[in-house]
């Protein structure tokens, strides 16, 4: 027989063995404490770090924030088991959804983790995602994959506020799924810290990276009706400026629906006077028999005297 009960029901011996002091399990294994990304938006990322892109060539950050197009940023690397993968599938599905052209719109710069991996390595991944990309035609201009050496990965990770760490026993790097939006010039914008990217979501951070440069009217304009949320780490309705939206909708509804009355008002001429509001008729007018008439045919006072 089990004997349940509760925890006031404890013995008294029971309940200094076990001491007033518990600590629970809060379910975040060890080797996921401090992995995380501290959203450092407004800061810039330098321009003259050396990166080796997927093709050999040497460049410097500055090739890519020149000035010219919005940056998704990702850190991942080749070898990931899992989640670098996971992130970067999900990435190509909805950047094939996407009405905005990278290369045209906007850019993708991916840096590997991983000081080891080669030129070589580099250019197989990108080749593997490019595969995905057949909406996106100039994938392979606008994306770059690059390599580089540790004290330039250190860098960019706490520029970005990427925190991760290499964990010895599984020769892997325990890090956080991340896209960081940045600006023509290199200022960090946005974040997307999950590994669903709907492709709304992602054009409203690419519209708003990208400083009115990137995105017809009509993004802008949806752009303003939405605030970031960063507790649901997404773009939601912006509820007062939408209210101002109606209100101001209303009154040129009115107004518009006013303006053909006034014009009919202005268009009669002269304001009516007194003797328009009683108009007379052929026959109407009094004779001087009528009582009350002003015009008679009465004697004059001198003819009776």
């Amino acid at each position: 027989m089990v004997w349940v009960c509760a925890a006031s029901e404890l013995p008294a011996q029971d309940t200094a063995r076990l001491g007033p002091d518990v600590s629970l399990n809060d379910s975040v294994p060890p080797e996921a404490l401090g992995i995380t990304v501290v959203q450092n938006l407004g800061e810039t990322i330098p321009t003259n770090l050396p990166l080796t892109d997927s093709q050999g060539r040497p460049i410097k950050t500055g090739y890519i924030f020149n000035g010219k197009l919005p940056t998704i940023v990702t850190l991942n690397y080749s070898d990931c088991p899992m989640l670098c993968s996971i992130q970067l599938t999900k990435l190509t599905e909805s950047l094939n959804q996407l009405d905005l052209k990278i290369n045209e719109d906007f850019q993708i710069l991916t840096v590997s983790i991983d000081p080891k991996e080669t030129t070589k390595r580099a250019a197989e991944t990108k080749a593997k995602y490019l595969m995905n990309l057949p909406n996106q035609p100039q994938a392979e201009q606008g994306w770059t994959f690059a390599t580089a050496k540790q004290p330039i990965i250190t860098k960019l990770a706490d520029t970005l506020g990427f925190k991760y760490r290499y964990d010895a026993a599984n020769k892997q790097y325990n890090h956080p799924a991340m896209l960081a939006f940045v600006s023509p010039t290199g200022v960090i914008t946005r974040y997307s810290l999950s590994i669903d990217f709907p492709p709304d979501q992602v054009k409203l951070a690419l519209v708003e990276a990208g400083e009115g440069n990137v995105g017809s009217s009509v993004d802008q304009f949806i752009l303003w009706c939405y605030s970031y949320d960063p507790n649901s780490n997404s773009y939601t309705p912006h509820a007062w400026r939408i209210m101002r939206l109606c209100g101001a909708g209303f009154v040129g509804l009115m107004l518009a629906a006013l303006v053909p009355y006034w014009a009919g008002r202005k268009g009669n001429g002269t304001p009516r006077t007194e003797d328009d509001a009683a108009p007379t008729f052929p026959g109407s007018e009094p004779s001087g028999d009528e009582p009350g008439s002003e015009i008679g045919n009465h004697e004059s006072p001198t003819e009776n005297t």
